[in-house]
């Protein structure tokens, strides 16, 4: 019998020789690490055991680099056992991308015969998003006249803004689950509200519509934090397009509302005489890595593309001329920025919107 112990015997037998037929060594100590997959994916756990031996020891792991972290099965932060899960998501938020990287892991074996240790070097590979069609189309903000009132808005049919990119994921070669990681990504856009201006001037009230800015641009049914509906991958080389569009609106009657405002005469008492409506913003086309957001959601995201753009029409009101030729100017184009790579600056992510999260102020104003 042979043996390397790495903790002697002690008591009467410690004299004896480990080749000494009648003398029980202690077993030599190992550890080995065994993954799941030879290669992780981007925010998808990777599960990692190690098998020590003899049996009956404690692990302790350590990781480094890569972004990595180890978590156990619900995601909660894990350093002992002898199963863990290997996770990391380090976009690239300059370029566009999810840059490869690699993690140095290790697990030390403790038992009472002495102790060993394993390590190895997990790739987490790459994956990169081909941006085509990126051509930004403006529309007009125009005064759409009414018997009873007036609509700042788009034309029919045509939005102020609008632009549909096709975006194609690109997985490295060595994924293991290619499938399965491209479904773990969705794309679409994110916008926010930079700067806000409606107001609204009858003879003699001032109607005005604030909000804390910036903020984030979305309606009631689209989740935080995006603008509209986003589109998920389905497999390697897949191609989504990702809508995004915008009309801002501001409409006013022809008539005061507010009750205690002075009849007539004379004849211009209540009337509506301007509206000032301007609005500029910022949007973020992104993708977001799925299992991410469950843990970490506002830094799940790539941001491939990114541009400000505004809009805003000031029109004085004549009510004495027929309804389509009160407003004046009738019309005008918005001004969209370059589309720049990246992300830019940073977005606002949190809950408020401007279309629910808005204050209506209605004051007496001196007449004009």
């Amino acid at each position: 019998m042979s043996c390397s112990p790495t903790k002697p015997n002690a008591g009467t037998d410690a004299s004896k020789s480990c080749d000494d037929p009648t003398k029980r060594c202690p077993l030599e100590v190992t550890v080995a690490i065994s993954l799941s997959a030879s290669v992780a994916c981007p925010g998808h756990p990777l599960a990692i055991t190690a098998t020590g031996s003899p049996s009956g020891g404690t692990y302790s792991w350590t990781v480094s680099g890569g972004g990595a972290k180890l978590v156990d099965g619900s995601g909660n932060p894990v350093s002992t056992g002898s199963s863990v899960n290997l996770r990391s998501f380090q976009p690239d938020n300059t370029n566009g991308n999810i840059p490869a990287q690699s993690a140095n892991l290790q697990v030390t074996y403790t038992h009472p015969n002495g102790t060993a240790t394993d390590s190895k070097t997990v790739p987490i590979h790459k994956i990169d998003f081909v941006v085509t069609n990126t051509a930004i189309h403006a529309g007009v903000t125009q005064a759409n006249e009414m018997a009873g009132q007036v609509n700042l808005g788009n034309a029919a049919g045509i939005d102020t803004m609008v632009t549909d990119p096709r975006i194609e994921i690109q997985l490295d070669a060595s994924c293991p689950r290619k499938s399965d990681c491209a479904k773990n990504h969705r794309v679409g856009w994110i916008q926010n509200v930079l700067t806000n201006d409606r107001r609204i001037r009858y003879t003699h009230t001032l109607i005005q519509v604030t909000v804390a800015l910036p903020i984030r641009d979305g309606d009631e049914v689209t989740p935080v934090p995006w603008y509209d509906v986003t589109n998920q991958f389905t497999a390697d080389r897949d191609k989504q397009t990702a809508h995004h569009f915008d009309s801002p609106g501001n409409g006013a009657s022809w008539l005061d509302p507010r009750p205690a405002a002075p009849a007539p005469p004379p004849a211009i008492n209540r009337q509506l005489r301007q509206i000032f409506f301007s609005n500029s913003f910022h949007a973020w086309l992104v993708v977001q890595n799925i299992e991410w957001e469950v843990h970490d959601r506002d830094n799940s995201f790539v941001f491939l593309r990114n541009f400000a753009w505004s809009m805003q029409l000031n029109v004085t009101v004549d009510t004495t001329q027929p309804v389509t030729s009160r407003c004046t100017p009738a019309s005008r184009a918005p001004t969209i920025g370059a589309l720049g790579k990246g992300r830019g600056p940073i977005p606002v992510l949190t809950e408020p919107f401007p279309n629910r999260d808005h204050t209506v102020t209605s004051t007496a104003a001196p007449g004009i």
